[in-house]
């Protein structure tokens, strides 16, 4: 997730990066991001309201 969202970088190059398919980075940030919006469920995060 840091490397997509704060660092920019595309699929491509963090499964790359990784020595991962980019099916298994997909799968993985959309994973990390459910988790998150779970976790921040009871913060008013605009974010999380706009997918």
């Amino acid at each position: 997730m840091v490397y997509f969202y704060l660092e920019d970088m595309p699929i491509k190059e963090i499964a790359e990066l990784l020595g991962i398919p980019e099916g298994t980075v997909k799968s993985r940030l959309k994973k990390g991001k459910e988790l998150l919006k779970r976790d921040l469920q009871d913060i008013e995060w605009e974010v999380l309201y706009n997918e």
